[in-house]
């Protein structure tokens, strides 16, 4: 009988410097069809980049962006 080792979840997740667009909406709260139409209509302008056909977005550019809200 084989034993299967129990898979451990990390209890606070550190989210990766690039994130896919699911991960992004988590990161900001946001919905994901909220991400897709900003990316679209640019409003907000949330920073994102795109190699190949996925769309990435950057911890430290939403970090930044979300912090140039707070002045406004």
């Amino acid at each position: 009988m084989a034993v299967q080792k129990e898979k451990k979840e990390n209890p606070v997740h550190i989210p990766m410097r690039w994130m896919r667009v699911e991960e992004a909406a988590q990161y900001l709260r946001v919905s994901t069809d909220f991400l897709n139409k900003a990316r679209t209509t640019k409003n907000p302008n949330i920073p994102f980049t795109r190699i190949g056909g996925r769309v990435l977005y950057d911890r430290h550019a939403l970090d930044s962006f979300l912090e140039s809200l707070e002045k406004i």
